[in-house]
C-alpha cells in the first residue's frame, strides 16, 4: 500500500492532483570521488585489553582492519605514551597502562575503540 504524502505547498493528499507549480530543484548530488573516499575507510571498532605479563601491565590493541600500516601506530603510540612496545602479528602492545592516551589519540584519528578484558 503507497504511502499517502500530502502536496509540500498546498497540503492537499492525492488523488486528485493539486494545481501548484514545481518545487525548484534540491542541492546536487556529491561528486562520486567523494563518495569513494568515504567508503575506503573501513570503520572498525579498536579493541583495548589489558593484561599482565610478570606482575606488569600490558595494553594489547586488536582488530585493526586489513592493511593497516601497524608499525606506524605502533611508534606513534611509543613516542606519545613514552613506553616500550611492539608489533606481533596482527596486534600491537604497550608497556604501562595507557589506556587513556591511546584511547585519544585513535579518537583524534577518528577510530572507535572499546575496552575488554580486565
Amino acid at each position: 500500500m503507497p504511502l499517502r504524502v500530502p502536496c509540500p505547498q498546498c497540503g492537499k493528499f492525492p488523488p486528485p492532483p493539486c494545481d501548484c507549480p514545481p518545487l525548484p530543484p534540491g542541492p546536487p548530488d556529491l561528486p562520486e570521488e567523494e563518495e569513494a573516499v568515504e567508503a575506503e575507510i573501513p570503520r572498525t571498532v579498536i579493541e583495548l585489553r589489558r593484561e599482565k605479563r610478570r606482575g606488569r601491565p600490558v595494553i594489547v590493541i586488536g582488530n585493526f582492519a586489513e592493511g593497516a600500516d601497524l608499525g606506524d601506530f605502533a611508534r606513534a603510540l611509543k613516542e606519545k605514551c613514552a613506553s616500550g612496545g611492539t608489533v606481533k602479528g596482527k596486534s600491537i602492545e604497550i608497556q604501562g597502562d595507557h589506556r587513556e592516551t591511546i584511547e585519544a589519540y585513535f579518537a583524534d584519528l577518528g577510530f572507535k575503540t572499546k575496552r575488554t578484558g580486565g
